[in-house]
Parts: C-alpha cells; structure tokens; sequence
C-alpha cells in the first residue's frame, strides 16, 4: 500500500533564481535514498512523496538526508472530500495520540486554496469538535502546551492531515558544493566530517592509506562499510581510494627522528590525497582533525601537516568538536559501530613513543630533506599502485 510523506525544507527557500535547481537535488537525492518504492513531486515549497515500504525504515533515512528540516506521515484525500471523509481520516491519527498516552490537543489549520469554504479558523474549530465529540472525554485542549497536534493542510488539489513534524538534518542538498575527498581513517571522527560536509552540499569520496601486513583485510571491509553506511545520506555511490603506503612508511622510520613520524606520515598522506583530487577534480581536502584532541592535532602540528597541502582547501569540520558531539552524530548517522571494530590503521605499528606534540616547520623540512632522492619515486609508486573501487 502506498502512503504519503510530506517534506519541508529551510535553507533551500532563502535561495534565489536557482532555488529551483536546488530542489531537484533534494528530490533527486530522496528518491535515491529510499529507492525504487519512492516518488516525488514538489509543490508550494514541498515535497511530496508516494512510498510503498516499511514507513519506519522510510523516516530513519529521511531525518539523516540533507537538505530536509522536517517531515510528517499524511493521510492525503482528494481536495473535494466530504467532511466524514476527513473525519475518517483524522481519527486514526486521534486513537493512536490516545494510545500512546498523548491527550493533550489542538488543530491547526492552514488553508492556501483559497478557494476552499470556509476560513482557517473555522475549518480548524470543527475539527477540533469532530475529534472531541468523537472520542468525548479522552482529550483536553490547550493551544500553547498540547502534546498532540492535528494539522490539516489544503493545497489546490489536495488535503493533507497529519500529526508529527519528524525533524530532519537541515542543511542543503548533497551536489550542490561539488566533490570532495575525505581522508577516512576507520576512526570515529573522518566518517562524521565526511557527513557533516554532505549537510552543506559537499558529495564525498574518500582515501585511505594501507600498510601490510600491519593493516589487514578485515581493516579494508571497515573503510567500504563505512563509505557504503554513508552512502545512504548523499543518494548516490562513492569512489573509495586505497593507497599503499608501507614502503613510505618504512623509509621515514630508516631515517627521520621518531618524534616526529607521525607529522611526517600525515604530511604524505596529504600530499598523495591532494594530487588525486586535483586529479580527479575534487574541490577540496576534508578531514576529522579536532584541536588538541591527539597529539597530532595540536595548532602547531595542523600547521605542520597542513603545509604539505599546496593548491586546495583543508576543511575540518570537526576542529571545535568535543569528542562525544562528535560519538552522538556517529551513532545518530549509523558509523559509530563500525567505526570502534578493533582494525590496527596505517600508522599504529610506527607510532613514535615520544610523539612531538609542537612541531616545527623548519625541523620538518630538515626530517624531509633526509628521505630525498628515495622519496619522490616512492610516492609515485604509491600512486600507481593506488586501487579504487565504486561504493
């Protein structure tokens, strides 16, 4: 049985002459992202969806889908419906507010045809007493603290009525920011940057560094479960780069001062993550660094690093977050599991027991000078034998 879902939207109105196009991202998206049982169509500012399937399943995808404020499960009638017809419809919406104990009422009625008999104010009065004289005794109204609002809608040829407005993820549609490419560790943190970059537009591909027999197959399904849960938020599929990395790996800790291992691996991991993109034609680098969170993630060491970087931006949308912000959007978008699998990464086994946590930029390109001439070939090894496959 089909059924109707009403989405809104927030930030796509501000828009301008290019609001349209917008929209036909958000819509693209949904219908991606809820498949083949979903059809869309807009009107006056939403978006109206036909969907077969379980409905529960259907509004965990949508609350998590950028672009989308808020969305309500409908009961659709013809625009010439009788009003036992309305009242038919909204009275299962009453017996399942009672059931769940929810008895505090009110209506609100919002009326853009207006055409229509009768007033907003009118039509919201008589069915407010539809609902009281149908379940007499079972509610109380209030217009400022009801736990159970029932709101009818009519459009030009259509009415609507339902009781839950289900918050989405706000932001704006996936595509509308271009390509980026996110440096996935396998971690907590690069899968939440990943998304949170998707809330403002940004589609996302990812690259990740691979070192055995120290990383292990198990540690390369993690990376494509986690791009294929994040799959789900931006309605379409990722390219998931995996990089060799050991040979790089093993000539820094021949020769460079183990303090400072780990700035040097990170700087060749942005090195080797900016020529792909540029490449590929990504915008921009994104990352999970937060500041101060891990040695590596002090301002002096993101300076460091951050200096490999010659031509495009490095976006850290996490760099103010405290650790369980950033947990609480792992588990609300699905990667939380996933990501805490015990899986080694490319730079457990070299951990510097003594990691510099000021690295200078001066000492870093001394450390660097020490791995010339072997380093450039051993980068564009790297990239030759990189492997990407479509999640």
């Amino acid at each position: 049985m089909s059924r109707t879902i009403l989405v809104r939207y927030d930030e796509i109105g501000t828009k301008g002459k290019n609001r349209a196009w917008f929209e036909d991202l958000l819509v693209r998206n949904i219908v991606r992202g809820l498949g083949p049982d979903c059809a869309a169509r807009k009107f006056r500012g939403r978006i109206e969806l036909t969907v077969g399937g379980d409905m529960t399943e259907m509004a965990a995808i949508l609350a998590l889908i950028p672009g989308i404020s808020s969305f309500s499960p409908a009961q659709k009638l013809p625009i010439d419906a009788s009003w036992e017809d309305i009242e038919r419809a909204a009275l299962p919406l009453a017996d399942r507010a009672i059931a769940e104990g929810r008895t505090v009422f009110r209506t609100t009625v919002t009326r853009s045809n207006k055409k229509y008999p009768s007033t907003s104010i009118e039509l919201q009065k008589r069915l407010a007493a539809s609902v009281l004289k149908a379940r007499d005794g079972r509610f109380t109204v209030s217009m400022t603290r009801p736990d159970f609002t029932l709101e009818m809608e009519i459009d030009g040829d259509a009415i609507y009525l339902f009781s839950q407005r289900i918050a989405g993820t706000l932001g704006l549609p996936v595509g509308c920011a271009g390509e980026m490419l996110t440096l996935l560790s396998g971690g907590i943190d690069s899968p939440v940057a990943a998304y949170l970059m998707m809330r403002r537009g940004a589609r996302s591909h990812y690259i990740s560094f691979h070192s055995p027999p120290y990383t292990t197959e198990e540690s390369m399904r993690k990376l494509h479960d986690l791009a294929a849960t994040l799959r789900r938020f931006q309605g379409e599929g990722s390219r998931l780069y995996i990089v060799p990395f050991i040979d790089l790996q093993l000539l820094v800790r021949a020769r460079a001062i183990e303090s400072y291992r780990t700035i040097l691996f990170r700087r060749l991991m942005f090195r080797l993550a900016e020529h792909i993109a540029l490449r590929d034609g990504y915008k921009a680098l994104v990352t999970g660094e937060s500041l101060s969170q891990v040695a590596s993630q002090t301002i002096e060491n993101i300076t460091a690093i951050g200096d490999a970087v010659r031509t495009l931006p490095v976006l850290r949308p996490l760099i103010a977050y405290e650790k369980q912000e950033t947990i609480a959007v792992a588990r609300r978008i699905g990667t939380f599991d996933i990501s805490i699998r015990p899986c080694p990464d490319s730079c457990t086994a070299f951990l510097p027991r003594n990691p510099a946590t000021r690295g200078k930029l001066d000492l870093v390109h001394a450390q660097e000078e020490k791995l010339l001439p072997d380093i450039d070939p051993l980068i564009e090894a790297a990239l030759a034998g990189t492997v990407m496959t479509d999640v």
